[in-house]
């Protein structure tokens, strides 16, 4: 999700100048930053602090991103805070890549730290890595952040070591963000945020500025662990975790099913993302990177487990030594969608093997898996192993230069404003959420019987299939309603693999026309018209029809778990 950026109501200019002209009027050593919390302001100040922190605009903006929550300040957090990027002692956590807090493996709870510019200054920009995204704030502007989740640092232009000529002052503003349904659990989620958040502070004063061997001690702790953190979030994230375990497990006793599990998964990554144009351009980067290492790790263990060959090996260096050559001179932004995320403008990229290789990333590796295919051991027991790489490669390669893509039209919200028209009653929707889960078993069963018939384990392929439905439904859907959606598959999933037998044909159809037989007789009970009765006589029903059935968890769970109120769509 990308950060919350905006401007307060010009009806706080007289709060922003309490606000500058206390912290002026403070005795600032600019070597350090300096923190005040709001309870400890003096009046006039702690009223101004108060004034900001309910600004419409900062809610507003909020409720934008996260329909269906409620927002409540937490006090406790808030603080006034002065920086200068003096950097020094744990200072220097501001300047590198970091979580704020611990507590990001909670699901659908969110602690937003917004910050509110109280003087800006041009030279200071926060970065944020998953998103790709920078902002360089000024007086009056706010952006919030996910304190638990967003890994973000401090960037200073010019002289790093050259205070600024104004430090930058701004209020920390904290949110805790929970649905309606989780309302129960919001005080002490914000509570556990607020316990953190003072004991980090309180190691941070300590080790900021240190003089001491136990002050240097504490800064270098607070420092590594900034830096450590991150790292997992940064390059392997927990959907990743949990499917890469997922796939070992299921392969338990079937290590050639293993090598095909592992090795596709970034070839639909490319699909979606190229396609809808909506995932984070950092969590796209890094799921595709990781998927891509370990199908070529695992590609390249069974080549050495079949021994090696010279010339095979010279020809696959050359192949995958153009590719690698091409992602340099591109980068990694443009490599993984840049210009068509928005992160990079669009352009031609100069300097070889661009300009003389038509596509040589792609053409590099299809040279490299032609170059292992001249092993013979190899190329007799993975021939199949091999083509589908290849296959997989020319079907990327077919959609960059076709060009085509939804990002021009595809908007999730008003594609579940649409939806939401036809499931306003929430016994509609309550039976929609058993009788779409009885349709996805019915699709797990047709996968499994199907592979069931052409000798692989069912087990395998449906959870390979549930897992590209997850990594769609993240890519395409805001990030609350994706977790729900991830969840609902896997609740599916779980009860496909507890089964104590393979559902056969007839079964899993017959689930399947339950399913939907179910949803539109709740239709009929509830009195509200299908969404697809909406479009079925128009230009492109077939699409829509499309686009609605591959979102219909999506689109489900958001109308189950985050619903707000419903508005036509204008004209």
């Amino acid at each position: 999700m990308k950060p919350g950026v905006g401007t307060v109501e010009e009806a706080h200019a007289g709060h922003l100048e309490t606000m500058l002209a206390y912290v002026d009027g403070q005795a600032l050593d600019r070597q350090e930053t300096f923190h005040e919390w709001e309870a400890e302001l003096p009046p006039d100040a702690r009223a101004a602090f108060a004034g900001l922190k309910d600004s419409a605009a900062i809610r507003a903006s909020i409720l934008e991103a996260f329909p269906g929550n409620t927002v409540h300040n937490v006090s406790g957090m808030n603080e006034v805070y002065v920086s200068n990027m003096g950097a020094k002692g744990s200072d220097r956590a501001f300047l590198q890549q970091h979580i704020d807090g611990p507590f990001g493996l909670l699901p659908f709870v969110t602690l937003l730290r917004c910050l509110v510019v109280v003087r800006g200054n041009d030279r200071v920009t926060t970065v944020f890595a998953v998103q790709k995204a920078r902002n360089t704030l000024r007086t009056g502007e706010f952006c919030w952040l996910d304190y638990n989740r967003d890994i973000h640092h401090i960037v200073k232009s010019g002289d790093p070591d050259d205070l600024l000529a104004d430090s930058r002052i701004c209020l920390k503003v904290h949110y805790a963000v929970v649905p309606r349904w989780l309302a129960p659990v919001r005080a002490l989620f914000a509570g556990w945020n607020e316990t953190y958040n003072r004991r980090a502070r309180e190691l941070f004063v300590a080790s900021k500025n240190p003089q001491s061997a136990i002050g240097k001690l504490l800064g270098a702790v607070v420092n590594a662990g900034t830096f450590l953190y991150p790292l997992f979030f940064q390059y392997v994230g927990v959907l990743n975790l949990l499917v890469l375990l997922l796939f070992w497990g299921v392969t338990a006793g079937h290590p050639t099913e293993r090598v095909y599990l592992f090795s596709f998964v970034h070839y639909a990554l490319y699909a979606v993302a190229h396609l809808f144009r909506t995932v984070e351009p950092g969590r796209f980067a890094r799921d595709a990177t990781l998927f891509q290492l370990v199908a070529l790790g695992t590609l390249f263990w069974q080549y050495g487990q079949a021994g090696f060959d010279a010339p095979s090996l010279a020809v696959a260096a050359l192949g995958f030594g153009l590719s690698g050559l091409a992602f340099l001179r591109l980068g990694s932004d443009r490599t993984y969608f840049g210009a068509e995320l928005g992160v990079v403008p669009p352009g031609k990229v100069s300097g070889f093997p661009y300009g003389v290789i038509p596509h040589p990333m792609i053409v590099g590796k299809l040279v490299g898996f032609a170059g292992l295919a001249l092993h013979a051991p190899f190329r007799a027991a993975w021939w199949p192993l091999l083509l589908a790489h290849v296959a997989c490669y020319v079907v990327v390669l077919c959609q960059e230069v076709a060009g085509r893509h939804l990002g021009d039209t595809y908007r999730f919200e008003e594609t579940y404003r649409d939806f939401a028209r036809f499931h306003q009653k929430t016994g509609n929707v309550v039976v929609h959420l058993f009788s779409t889960g009885i349709g996805l078993l019915g699709v797990f069963g047709l996968v499994g019987a199907a592979a069931l018939a052409l000798g692989a384990t069912p087990a395998v392929v449906v959870a390979f299939v549930a897992v590209l439905y997850a990594y769609f439904c993240a890519y395409t859907a805001p990030d609350q309603t994706a977790l729900a959606s991830i969840l609902y598959v896997a609740v599916v999933l779980a009860a496909y693999l507890a089964l104590p037998t393979t559902l056969g044909w007839l079964v899993a159809a017959g689930l399947l026309v339950l399913g939907t037989v179910a949803q539109d007789v709740s239709h009929i009970v509830f009195r509200e018209r299908t969404y697809m009765s909406s479009y079925q006589r128009g230009r492109g029903a077939v699409g829509l029809f499309v686009l609605h059935t591959v979102l219909l968890v999506p689109l489900l769970c958001r109308a189950a778990f985050f619903r707000t109120a419903v508005t036509a769509r204008a004209a």
